[in-house]
């Protein structure tokens, strides 16, 4: 790990992210059909070795007394095993569905946390969800074993195809949107001017674009804009614009693709005691885990400082480093107070 923090320790966790794709996932993993494009990660497994009890032996060894306090304290401190970094870098979800689609109709899966409860959904009636449902179960509980995640439970429920019909109103501004982001796109890509993300808000009728923050170019897309508007009669639509640090952008995407490479083992394995992770790029990169125990408990502190190692080897390993590149970064272990423990 770099440098550690020097200034005083924040108590407030405000800017802390956790990935709306994980921690939030009751959302679909979207199982496809048929041939699929996969993600292109190396294959290659690497295995971190960090013993509690090697690194605490290490601690203790030149001590000629170990007080029975103390051999308490480091009794009580798990078995840490290994951070383990998925060899194709896929997460445990996307597995447990790739396993699934061979053999079964799945209509999406999620996740839901703090529970680690993985949740399947079969597409079909009632008959051939009864027919399936333990051997669904238990191909997810396999792939779960064979990585060791035995935090995670697995619901399989028979899925509910709701299907909702965009009122006359939706369609109109869908369509209204499509033809103002078709054609300010074309005409930006044209004269060079980068449009990062663009959304509309119906209800305001504001246009919202992000752009680089080197950028100025505010004004000339606010041209293009009235140009399209005018010419197909469409009603005023106002514009605002948020300046994007693409420096810190990239930073961004890099920690939050290495917090989904950490986060399987460390939610999923009972012993790190971890009930959510999430990670933060504001000012210097951070990653946090927060653990379910209490900054009461006597070997809290301690346990805490032992994962704060376990990641950071990770961190520092071949598998990361031209992820984590020169980034000074620091990670935080938090109580279930949501206070820092590893300070």
């Amino acid at each position: 790990m770099k440098e550690p923090w020097t200034n005083e320790m924040k108590e407030q966790i405000d800017d802390i992210e956790i990935p709306e794709e994980r921690l939030n996932r009751s959302i679909e993993a979207a199982i496809h059909r048929g041939k699929k494009e996969r993600r292109k990660f190396p294959v290659n497994r690497f295995l971190l070795t960090s013993s509690v009890a090697v690194v605490l032996f290490g601690l203790f060894i030149g001590s000629a007394f170990v007080s029975p306090a103390m051999a308490s304290m480091v009794a009580k401190i798990p078995y840490l095993g290994k951070i383990v970094v998925p060899e194709n870098g896929e997460d445990v979800v996307q597995e447990i569905a790739d396993e699934l689609e061979e053999k079964y109709t799945i209509m999406g899966m999620g996740v839901s946390y703090p529970e680690k409860v993985i949740q399947i959904y079969v597409e079909g009636d009632e008959s051939y969800y009864k027919k399936v449902k333990l051997d669904v179960k238990q191909t997810a509980k396999e792939v779960l074993r064979k990585r060791h995640l035995n935090a995670y439970g697995v619901e399989v429920n028979l899925g509910k195809e709701e299907v909702m019909e965009p009122t006359e109103e939706e369609k109109r501004n869908s369509q209204e949107f499509m033809t103002i982001y078709d054609e300010l796109a074309k005409e930006a890509d044209k004269r060079g001017i980068s449009l990062l993300q663009t959304s509309l808000d119906y209800g305001s009728r504001e246009l919202q674009i992000e752009i680089p923050s080197s950028e100025d170019t505010e004004e000339e897309i606010k041209e293009i804009l009235d140009g399209i508007v005018s010419s197909h009669g469409m009603d005023e639509i106002s514009v605002s614009f948020k300046k994007i640090n693409m420096e810190k952008r990239d930073q961004d995407k890099r920690w939050r693709e290495i917090l989904s490479l950490l986060q399987d083992d460390l939610l999923g394995k009972q012993e790190y005691k971890v009930r959510m992770v999430g990670y933060s790029v504001h000012q210097e990169p951070e990653i946090q885990a927060f653990l379910s125990l209490s900054e009461k408990d006597d070997n809290a502190k301690a346990f805490a400082e032992e994962l704060e190692k376990a990641i950071d080897e990770v961190l520092q390993s071949d598998k990361l480093s031209s992820k984590v590149k020169d980034d000074d970064y620091h990670i935080n272990i938090y109580s279930k107070e949501d206070k820092i423990l590893n300070r």
